[in-house]
């Protein structure tokens, strides 16, 4: 008999093309078959975003070829956040880059006390007359891991003082590069493939993105800029399309 005439039902039944179909089987097949198909399709991370917003779902090699998936990624900090709160009470400020491992600018301290600060390797001095200010340089001053040391003439103070340096992109990113020495500061006050390499780092630093974790950030950012394949799990990351689509929206 042809199949359009007839089908087979769970127990070897014969279901003819207009009976009645059983009600049960009518709910198995939508939540047995479809659920099933729709979850690969719009998984949900921790994040709610989509599948595509994960390290796994970069090498799927759906995300570059649907950019309006990758809107729900859009979360966290933006560049301008990080960048006009790091001298206030406001989040972020200079506590979440230090969390981070990151030092937003370089901090230079008269033996007479006084304060200054510079953000990004062509900012002017800046003295820190605010609370908040004059608490940032001092935890600055205070974190061991950060490069530092003393002088007699430093680029905001003169006669001796005590400074540490703002963290470089390099530090981060291409640890052996040592003949990089542009700031981290300048990379995300820029454009492109490094700004959005920064932030993303900041905002998965301080837990405002989940999905993708500071060292991913990373990977990622190494991906497209040096082609650096790396594994996720049991997958071979390499669609550097893809990770650069990424990193540009793990930021609002």
């Amino acid at each position: 008999m042809n199949r359009i005439e007839e089908q087979k039902g769970t127990r070897g039944e014969t279901q003819h093309v207009g009976a009645p179909l059983d009600k049960s089987r009518r709910t198995f097949a939508k939540t047995g078959v479809i659920a099933p198909v729709l979850m690969t399709l719009t998984s949900k991370t921790a994040l709610g975003s989509v599948y595509q917003c994960t390290i796994s779902g970069v090498q799927s090699g759906n995300v570059s070829n649907h950019s309006e998936d990758m809107s729900v990624c859009k979360t966290g900090k933006s560049p301008t956040d990080w960048l006009a709160n790091v001298d206030t009470t406001t989040a972020p400020n200079y506590v979440q880059w230090i969390a981070a491992g990151v030092c937003p600018v370089r901090v230079e301290k008269k033996t007479s006390g006084t304060l200054y600060y510079k953000k990004g390797a062509s900012g002017s001095c800046i003295t820190a007359s605010t609370t908040t200010a004059t608490a940032m340089c001092n935890a600055i001053l205070g974190v061991s891991t950060f490069t530092g040391g003393s002088g007699s003439n430093g680029q905001c103070a003169g006669g001796s003082y005590i400074y540490k340096n703002a963290s470089t992109f390099a530090s981060i990113f291409d640890p052996t590069n040592l003949a990089d020495t542009s700031t981290f500061w300048d990379a995300l006050s820029g454009s492109g493939l490094k700004r959005d390499a920064c932030v993303a780092y900041l905002n998965a630093s301080a837990g405002f993105i989940q999905d993708v974790s500071p060292a991913e950030v990373v990977k990622l950012y190494r991906l497209c800029a040096f082609h650096e394949a790396f594994y996720d799990g049991s997958i071979a990351v390499t669609n550097e399309a893809g990770a650069a689509e990424l990193l540009a929206n793990l930021h609002q």
